[in-house]
């Protein structure tokens, strides 16, 4: 098991490692759009070219996902989680891909990403003048970081570690077995990350806006929050891999459809 946990781990490190060279020039194209002053500021900061502040991200997020996953693995083998799909690739079994869960992940990740987009162009923009004076158009770099950034770092740091941290915490103080625990221990775990995957995106929108509103607060819980109930009942139902895949899906659904038909 710990030569297959490691090739799992290497695999999302490389994954990361994509994800942190792409997050950097995405949040800067979009400081450039929303908040051209702290654009300018950022720039004046660092200490090298942009290319190698990303590569440096980049190894920091790979570090990061190897040692998150590397973990997360473990505490999943204990609380009855699954990465099945990714463990039977390095595995002698054949890859048993669940379709179902496929076509579930897809579908949950396109709703998200409608409810994302539909919500800021129907509601959040008369309520938040920026993003009114800003209208989103499609980017390919935050087609890209959304899905390794999103897709991959935050799955695995958010539900394949935190979740099954919490769950696994749970068993460590109550003294169960995985077989023991209730649904209601899987529901609190994947409620409490939800509201920490929510709490995780608002210094970024601090940045972006100057400072999170009330109206912001509520913005950033709800959107955040739906989505991470969305990819933790995957986690918990049908894999990590299905978690990353409608991650992945609500990222690609707001560039390539809805922001193109709504704006």
């Amino acid at each position: 098991m710990k030569k297959i946990d490691f090739k799992i781990s290497l695999l999302l490190a490389v994954l990361g490692f994509i994800a942190g060279v792409l997050i950097l020039p995405y949040q800067l194209e979009m400081f450039q759009t929303t908040a051209p002053a702290l654009y300018d500021e950022v720039l004046e900061t660092l200490p090298m070219s942009i290319s190698l502040v990303s590569v440096m991200v980049g190894l920091q997020l790979l570090i990061a996902t190897f040692l998150l996953s590397f973990i997360g693995i473990k505490l999943a083998r204990k609380t009855g989680l699954s990465f099945t799909v990714l463990e039977s690739i390095f595995s002698k079994r054949n890859v048993v891909i669940n379709k179902e869960a496929i076509y579930i992940a897809i579908i949950g990740g396109i709703i998200l990403g409608f409810l994302i987009v539909g919500s800021d162009r129907f509601y959040f923009q008369n309520q938040i003048p920026i993003l009114a004076e800003n209208t989103p158009g499609f980017s390919l770099l935050g087609l890209m970081a959304g899905v390794f950034y999103g897709g991959v770092f935050e799955e695995v740091l958010m539900r394949l570690f935190l979740m099954s941290l919490v769950i696994w915490l749970w068993m460590k103080i109550f003294r169960r077995t995985k077989e023991e625990i209730s649904s209601k221990v899987y529901w609190f775990a994947i409620i409490l990350t939800s509201l920490a995957f929510a709490l995780g995106h608002l210094p970024a929108t601090g940045m972006m806006y100057g400072e999170v509103t009330t109206t912001l607060l509520i913005r950033g819980l709800l959107l955040n929050g739906i989505g991470g109930l969305i990819f933790g009942w995957l986690y918990w139902k049908k894999g990590i891999e299905y978690s990353i895949l409608s991650h992945m899906f609500a990222h690609i659904s707001m560039q390539l459809l809805f922001i193109p038909i709504l704006y």
